[in-house]
């Protein structure tokens, strides 16, 4: 199992989600903590590098970009965004 930090600045904007949002990205988090690797590399060039992204939300309208820190068994949330 991982542990999931959010960075300060993805705070703000999980702060900022709509109420119907918070739900998700709970389950979000939960995926996170159990298989960090169930995202999309964020860089296709480079799909070991440890930054991905995840879709959340009942038809995809949040994504978030994180990092995978193996050896702290550690997911570091950078940015999270609402398209809904």
């Amino acid at each position: 199992m991982y542990r999931v930090e959010t960075d300060e600045r993805a705070q703000e904007q999980v702060e900022a989600l709509p109420a119907e949002a918070l739900a998700y990205y709970a389950e979000l988090r939960t995926v996170l903590e159990l298989d960090p690797y169930s995202g999309a590399p964020l860089s296709k060039d480079n799909p070991e590098g440890g930054m991905f992204t995840l879709t959340f939300g009942s038809h995809g309208e949040g994504l978030a970009y994180y990092l995978v820190l193996d050896r702290q068994r550690r997911v570091d949330v950078l940015a999270v965004r609402w398209f809904g």
